[in-house]
Parts: C-alpha cells; structure tokens; sequence
C-alpha cells in the first residue's frame, strides 16, 4: 500500500512515475493512477533494467526489492529505503558505484505530526478505489486468516478497521 501511495503522491506532484511490484494486481493498480510499469514481473535483479531514475523508492524490504532499487540509479539518483525497518539480510553494495555516480542511498523512518497532516490530506484526494484494493473489516479472531489470504497472488490488502 506504501508504493501504490507514493506513487499517487509523485504523479499529483508532477513526476513521470515508473512502478515495479511483484504482484500484478498492484502493478495494475499503479498503472490505473498513471504510472508506466516497467518491462519486468518480479525483482529479479539479474534483469538489466534500461531505464535509469534520478529517484527510487523501496517500500517491501525484500533484498530483491532494495536490489531492484538501486541498480537503476543514475548519475546523482537518490535510493530511498522506506520498508527496511526489521531484520532482512545484508545485500552487497559497490562503494565504487556510489562515489563515483554520486549517487545517495538514504532511509526514511518515523514521521512528524505534519507528515500525518499531509497523509490524511493525500487520502482525502486519493484517486485509489479503496473497496477494491482493500478487504472489509475483520475482528481481531480473523487476523490469523486475514494473514493467510492476502498471502495469495491477488488478494488484497486486510485493513482492520472494526471496534471489536
């Protein structure tokens, strides 16, 4: 749901949006808003990604995802790592690569009440057709299922949303 944000965010600010998502159902979703999505299915880093961004967003914290990330960087891009916020595994990393591109590898974690302000604002707006990217609402007892289904290739996101 952070990557389909973003790019929502990056397309009313005026950037040419390229998505990447394993799954196709979200790839769809980005291209709906108006994102281009790009040649390839999965974060396969072996592929060789022609195009070259000035920014990259990472948002699953999949080695693969944080590879996908960063290979395509250009000259003076910026990598912003949002979804590494627990324990994954180490990737390898050219310290050549960096200097000499200019490239910045930085993370964002936490925000600030203005940051909640501007998200409520981005949700008001949101293009996103919330009933067909989200489940209903479920109570804590379905949590274990809940988890289980939106495992699945195109199921979709379980926000819980009841009082219970």
């Amino acid at each position: 749901m952070l990557g389909l944000l973003a790019v929502e965010a990056a397309l009313r600010a005026g950037a040419a949006v390229t998505a990447t998502d394993p799954n196709s159902h979200r790839r769809r979703y980005a291209a709906q808003l108006g994102a281009c999505i790009s040649g390839f299915s999965d974060f396969d880093p072996a592929l060789d990604i022609v195009e070259n961004f000035d920014v990259a967003l990472e948002f699953s914290s999949s080695p693969q995802g944080v590879i996908t990330c960063l290979k395509p960087l250009d000259i003076n891009g910026v990598a912003v790592l949002a979804g590494s916020v627990a324990d994954s595994p180490a990737i390898d990393l050219d310290p050549e690569w960096i200097v000499r591109g200019w490239r910045t590898v930085t993370g964002v974690h936490n925000y600030e009440p203005h940051h909640l302000e501007q998200a409520v604002d981005l949700l008001a707006g949101s293009r996103i057709d919330w009933q067909s990217v989200t489940d209903g609402p479920i109570t804590l007892s379905q949590v274990p299922e809940a988890f289980h289904r939106s495992a699945g290739e195109g199921m979709r996101r379980v926000v819980d949303l009841s009082e219970s």
